[in-house]
């Protein structure tokens, strides 16, 4: 349900309970800390409305009822306490927003109170996580709580970007290198992991768990920047350290800074260098900065 253009659904979706919930968004939590990629949560508030006088339903009831059928076959729709929750796996922050919005339009549609002004007294608290999320589903959900107790009515709130701790792969075929770079970035709040086979490395920097690469220019048996080709093939716009200790190939650096965003550095490396390459890193991975509020 994140764009506009989603459509509904035909039979009605479950209607989890809080317990359900939890579960449901741990072993999403653990899906991207595996794999990387986003997850957005929403909280709605629904304004008590006259009960049913049929059967004494109330407002936020009749509302969870109507909103099953109108969301995507992955999302999760559940009770939060006396609020709505919805779960959006693959979603970021700008689409889980729009996808907000579209919740307050569906609310009015479908429950609407009467002599209330357009947008009514529904707000919407909004939370997105990108790769592993101290905290999990805990934290995600907490910080879509915060940004609802700051919606005005009618309004949608975006928390911060939780942070997350990004995976950085590096690729070296002297394991004592890898394993100490891997060990250096780490002690700065990264996660690293060393990869000295070839064959292991032209599988993993394949996989959208990690979030930037690290790649020695000279491997045994075969160069760097084929490496390099194959992860930037994968994943074109995830950043990577091209890494020489060797009298560097002028051609095949250039060659390697046209792919993508691609940084070459010498090694042995410097700590000020190490430092330039993780700043590249911050720039380019979501989730590693923290972002405000957005405007309305």
């Amino acid at each position: 349900m994140p764009g506009d253009d989603a459509a509904p659904l035909q039979s009605e979706r479950p209607l989890l309970d809080t317990l359900g919930l939890r579960f449901r968004l741990e072993e999403e939590v653990a899906r991207v800390r595996r794999a990387g990629g986003f997850l957005s949560v929403a909280v709605i508030r629904i304004a008590a409305g006259a009960p049913s006088p049929s059967d004494g339903e109330g407002r936020a009831a009749r509302v969870a009822r109507r909103l099953r059928s109108s969301i995507r076959l992955h999302d999760v729709l559940a009770w939060h306490g006396p609020n709505l929750a919805l779960m959006m796996p693959e979603t970021n922050g700008s689409e889980a927003v729009r996808a907000g919005e579209r919740l307050l339009s569906l609310v009015t549609k479908a429950e609407p109170i009467p002599g209330q002004e357009t947008g009514g007294s529904d707000s919407v608290g909004v939370a997105t996580a990108y790769g592993e999320v101290e905290g999990g589903g805990a934290a995600l959900l907490g910080a879509a709580d915060e940004a609802l107790s700051r919606a005005a009515p009618g309004e949608v709130v975006r928390s911060q970007t939780l942070e997350g701790r990004p995976r950085i792969l590096v690729v070296d075929d002297d394991p004592v290198f890898a394993q100490v770079l891997a060990e250096t970035i780490s002690e700065r709040g990264w996660e690293a992991h060393p990869c000295s086979e070839i064959a292991d490395a032209r599988q993993r920097v394949k996989e959208s768990s990690y979030s930037g690469l690290f790649i020695d220019m000279v491997l045994q048996g075969v160069s760097g920047v084929d490496i390099l080709r194959q992860a930037l093939a994968a994943h074109p716009r995830r950043p990577a350290i091209l890494m020489s200790g060797h009298d560097a190939n002028h051609a095949m650096i250039l060659e390697a800074l046209g792919m993508g965003p691609v940084m070459f550095v010498h090694k042995p490396m410097s700590s000020a260098d190490l430092d330039s390459a993780l700043q590249m890193f911050r720039e380019l991975v979501p989730g590693v900065v923290r972002r405000g509020r957005v405007p309305r």
